[in-house]
């Protein structure tokens, strides 16, 4: 085994704030790995497609599933070390110099409204429930290595105040907060962290030790139902539970134990992945991977991003590991949301927003009304338009057409109950 010492560790630096980040054009560390790639179609050969309405049932979300529908045969899966810090050697390449482990930590968000793969949620007014997750992963084990290592999962909650576009325009995404002194996902509420709903420890052992592709799952049972078809997400963190010095090597050490998730090249080798969202419109697709490299943990990110995961989009170099296999089983038990059983209708979000010279609205209502009337206000609460809208149960559509641009409020009065949301004019 080559040895060869870590000569220093990276020093702390000033946190990064959102409003500065910008994209990376630089890859974010080298691929090593004794693993073939392959295609995700190899592995899943039936993506279901239909959508029609929300509905009762369960079904698996999977943003792989998605690049496979828009993307056929294009996706390739590698496997992606996990490894809490950058003091061992993950391997060496082709000019024989020392590779450190670079990826501490990786997630993703779900935005199963936006997941047009599945058949259960068609919209932002299904109320589910989360009630498995699974990851695909390949763990190896150390020929003389008993231990038993952990696989942490935290499932996190959507957090709107971490909503942004990055700096040059090129996708929205909501942020994960992260916590360098403590290498962990900061938990609390606003701009200062996300809830954490569950946090998974489970203990590998020789029995889940493969070599190849394979799903690892877990209930997720006591999480609440998500309203709105909120978006839910999950961290991935491999803890080691041996010891190890700067000089062992993690790949081919026979003392250590490795952990892969694996994750997608959208578009296969050496491409920039789609993004499939509306640039400054938090309620269009929002699914997103993110991960924790060697600069994030050490606090020396030059791009602003230091305190918060780095979404994959960020990087505009292609690389191997830019949508993570990470699957959520949800279910929905009732049809609507709860605005539409607590009030009666459901006002949704406008599409797109922000917008500059249309959009449409939809709402439901329960049952039919005596009044239902739309009103879209300034930020000074001056009324703008008013207007009378459908009164009848079922499903409608409001068009608007264009304002100054601005920052507006909109409102639906179902006989004196009003449910009111924001929208951008551009």
């Amino acid at each position: 085994m080559k040895k060869i010492l870590l000569s220093s560790l990276v020093a702390l630096s000033v946190l990064g704030t959102a409003q500065n980040k910008s994209t990376i054009h630089v890859s974010p560390g080298k691929q090593l790995s004794k693993h073939p790639k392959i295609t995700y179609a190899a592995l899943h050969h039936n993506v279901p497609v239909a959508k029609t309405t929300n509905q009762n049932g369960s079904a698996w979300f999977n943003q792989l599933d998605y690049n496979e529908l828009i993307l056929a045969g294009q996706q390739v899966l590698s496997p992606m070390h996990l490894f809490p810090d950058s003091t061992i050697i993950l391997g060496f390449d082709a000019s024989d110099a020392p590779v450190y482990t670079w990826i501490h930590k990786a997630g993703n968000y779900v935005d199963p409204a936006w997941m047009p793969t599945q058949s259960i949620i068609t919209d932002k007014f299904a109320t589910y429930t989360m009630d498995s997750i699974a990851v695909g992963y390949s763990y190896i084990r150390g020929a003389t290595n008993n231990v038993a290592d952990s696989l942490i999962i935290q499932i996190i909650a959507e957090n709107h105040s971490l909503d942004w576009d990055i700096g040059s325009g090129a996708f929205s995404y909501q942020d994960i907060v992260y916590n360098q002194a403590t290498n962990e996902v900061k938990a609390g509420s606003g701009l200062n962290g996300v809830t954490i709903l569950k946090r998974i420890s489970y203990a590998l052992t020789t029995a889940d030790s493969t070599s190849e592709y394979s799903h690892i799952k877990f209930a997720t049972s006591g999480i609440a139902p998500q309203t709105n078809s909120k978006k839910i997400g999950a961290v991935v963190s491999f803890k080691p539970a041996y010891t190890w010095t700067t000089a062992d090597t993690l790949l081919d050490s026979h003392r250590t134990n490795t952990f892969f998730l694996w994750s997608s090249e959208q578009q296969g080798a050496n491409t920039d992945p789609v993004y499939n969202g509306t640039t400054g419109d938090y309620t269009s697709d929002m699914n997103m991977s993110y991960i924790i490299p060697q600069d994030i943990r050490y606090n020396q990110n030059a791009n602003g991003w230091n305190g918060y995961f780095i979404p994959t989009y960020a990087y505009t170099t292609p690389f191997a590991y830019e949508n993570h296999d990470i699957g959520y089983k949800l279910t929905v038990n009732i049809t609507g949301v709860n605005e539409l059983e607590q009030k009666g209708f459901a006002l949704g979000q406008n599409v797109p927003n922000p917008y500059t010279q249309s959009s449409v609205i939809e709402f439901e209502l329960a049952k039919n009304v005596n009044s239902a009337i739309f009103t879209v206000t300034d930020v000074t609460g001056r009324i703008v338009s008013s207007e009378k809208v459908s009164s009848s149960v079922g499903k409608h559509a409001i068009s608007l057409g264009a304002y100054a641009a601005g920052v507006y409020y909109y409102s639906l009065n179902v006989d004196g109950k009003i449910s009111t949301k924001k929208m951008i004019i551009q």
